[in-house]
């Protein structure tokens, strides 16, 4: 039987614990030219669920432009995909598309061209110039012409942006202003904003004084709840036949920290073992074996990050793992770990910035994690 536990891949709606009302919420959103934002933290699933309501709604007759931010490296690149891909999906006939692309996109110039060979298409912008800053003028002009481009085609129109605060940090906040002009008047189009940036994100869309401000539904992803969770792992081995012993389910949970990456990644690992073993039962001590198993196979990364600290961040960072990211900047914290107060936030800043620890929010305090929770495994080994 094939291993029902994925990772490392964008999920199949079936493989999607929960998350219904994120779902239904995002498909509204593209159908009924909506506003929505998405947020969470990295390997929390909000890449599959955009990818599963897009498919959802383009099943009703959408059309959706879903695009990585992070996939390139400039403002640019962003822009000429969401050209290329209006030019694909809302005026794909190949014979008219060359003439007509540029009418809804005057300003950027564009030259749209198709590969029968392997069905792919691209393109060039001649408004784009070398050494130019600011692009965020251009991004504007993209979603102006995506807007008349759906006007035209008269079926629901979306453009889905992933991982949505790269856009803002190349732009500087400046670029919210432009941008919330540009998704305010263009009520032909849906806009679906994701990221995993909780922090920049939060304030973006929180803070009065910020242009998003309380624009659209917000969806903040949270750990997904463990009476839902914890079936789906045991039906996942009941199904090929093995026991699931007491405990050991929480154990995956607990070890992943309920992070449905790391999730999928331990029991993925711990469905190999059986296998390969002939076991007939999954215990604690299978999972304790499959996560030793996944940290060694990704050892050398961890090692690769660990070395890149400088010694007070490696201290900083065995104290967020050693006191369960509680008070670090406690008196009691930094003496015990060597280190001064002020120097205690800017290793922290410095570990959320480079995406190795985030910040979670409690009820009446906050608590340092680890974005990886299999790392503190490593630095406990």
């Amino acid at each position: 039987m094939r291993n029902p536990f994925q990772y490392g891949a964008e999920l199949k709606p079936s493989q999607i614990v929960n998350r219904k009302q994120e779902l239904r919420d995002v498909q509204r959103a593209i159908l009924e030219h909506g506003r929505l934002f998405l947020l969470g933290p990295r390997r929390f699933g909000k890449t599959a669920i955009l990818r599963a309501a897009t498919a959802a709604a383009e099943r009703d007759g959408a059309i959706v432009i879903r695009l990585d931010a992070e996939a390139y490296p400039g403002v640019d690149g962003l822009v000429r995909a969401i050209v290329t891909e209006s030019a694909h999906k809302l005026k794909s006939d190949v014979a008219k598309t060359g003439e007509k692309i540029l009418r809804f996109f005057s300003r950027l110039r564009p030259s749209i061209s198709y590969d029968p060979g392997d069905n792919s298409w691209s393109g060039s912008l001649d408004a784009v110039k070398n050494g130019e800053a600011d692009h965020t003028p251009l991004l504007v002009e993209a979603i102006d012409g995506l807007a008349r481009l759906a006007a035209d085609a008269k079926r629901p129109t979306a453009l889905v942006i992933d991982e949505f605060q790269k856009v803002i940090q190349l732009g500087g906040q400046g670029a919210e202003a432009q941008m919330r002009a540009a998704v305010q008047r263009n009520t032909d189009v849906g806009f679906i904003f994701a990221g995993s940036k909780t922090t920049l994100l939060n304030d973006m869309t929180l803070n009065p004084a910020r242009p998003f401000y309380r624009m659209g539904i917000r969806h903040f992803l949270n750990p997904l709840p463990r009476d839902e969770f914890g079936p789906f792992i045991s039906k996942g081995f009941e199904t090929a036949g093995y026991r699931v012993e007491a405990g050991a389910v929480e154990a995956i949970l607990d070890r992943s920290e309920d992070v449905p990456y790391n999730v999928q990644a331990l029991s993925s690992v711990a469905w190999e073992m059986l296998g390969d073993e002939g076991g007939e039962a999954l215990t604690s001590k299978l999972v304790a074996r499959a996560l030793k198993l996944l940290v060694e196979r990704d050892g050398p990364f961890y090692l690769t990050v660990w070395n890149g600290l400088t010694t007070i961040q490696q201290r900083v960072l065995t104290a967020a793992v050693k006191e369960s990211g509680m008070a670090l900047a406690s008196q009691a914290v930094t003496q015990r770990y060597g280190v001064s107060t002020s120097t205690m936030s800017k290793a922290l800043k410095f570990l959320e910035n480079r995406e190795i620890l985030r910040r979670e929010e409690l009820q009446n305090s906050m608590r340092w994690r680890l974005e990886d929770p299999f790392f503190a495994a490593w630095l406990d080994h």
